[in-house]
């Protein structure tokens, strides 16, 4: 499917069609509830922060109603997410650990990993320490099952030549080196939170297989949706902001060949 429409994409109002895939251009809880009780493989959610990035962290009056809005979606995501699917959902390390234990961890699912994205490089402070990474939680339904061998890592030099070491590579960890999406860099969009599209293929290749659909209920700059096409993920995604879409998903969807 992937291959005979890669190039069609279809304006229709609110909605856009690739290769029998959609983008809403509106608020994901417009969609969630439409949407069949697990029918989903894999959820890759990126919301607002809570008054850190972007205009669209600071539209919350209080972080009560940061995490209630949260509680909201997440039901919906638990609800439409199969028994053998994965959830991830990034946060700030000032918020992350309160949208856990008061959103996260209400419902029927295993948490698995705290994944740290590791950047290296960040503004100096005052009064903490240089913030070089983003956080990730990654939970799961009882019977998902992490394909390891798609994401295994190369050993350090030397190391590799031990007979007792998997030829396919090491185990990935929790922690990820990936480099910040910089201006001169080829995927840059400029959106405030745009995450590095080798990160979202590695989530889609560690709890997905090609076919598989995958919710993007924040598609913000477009990051995990052009990770889907380019793995042959079918895809489902939400995003309120028309200039994110006119400006940055559309684009990248119709780069795709």
């Amino acid at each position: 499917m992937y291959a005979e429409e890669a190039s069609s994409v279809i304006q229709s109002g609110q909605v856009w069609e690739k290769g029998g895939n959609h983008l809403y251009g509106t608020d994901c809880m417009d969609i969630l509830p439409k949407l069949p009780g697990e029918s989903i493989d894999l959820i890759i959610a990126d919301p607002p922060y809570y008054r850190m990035k972007g205009s669209f962290d600071f539209v919350f009056l209080s972080e009560k109603e940061y995490l209630e809005w949260c509680s909201l979606w997440v039901a919906e995501c638990c609800r439409v997410l199969k028994p053998t699917g994965a959830f991830y959902c990034w946060g700030s390390c000032l918020m992350i650990d309160k949208l856990s234990v008061l959103v996260l961890e209400r419902f029927d699912w295993t948490k698995r990993n705290l994944i740290v994205w590791n950047y290296k490089t960040g503004r100096p402070a005052k009064t903490a320490y240089r913030n070089e990474t983003e956080l990730l939680w990654f939970y799961s339904k009882e019977l998902h099952t992490l394909n390891l061998d798609e994401i295994r890592i190369a050993y350090s030099k030397g190391s590799e030549k031990d007979k007792r070491k998997n030829p396919k590579g090491k185990s990935c960890g929790n922690v990820w080196e990936f480099s910040r999406i910089m201006p001169n860099y080829k995927e840059w969009t400029g959106h405030p939170t745009q995450k590095p599209e080798k990160l979202a293929e590695r989530i889609l290749l560690a709890s997905s297989k090609p076919g598989d659909l995958v919710l993007i209920p924040f598609a913000g700059s477009g990051t995990e949706i052009e990770a889907c096409i380019r793995t042959g993920r079918n895809w489902l995604a939400a995003e309120k902001e028309e200039k994110y879409i006119q400006e940055f998903i559309l684009p990248r969807i119709q780069s795709v060949v």
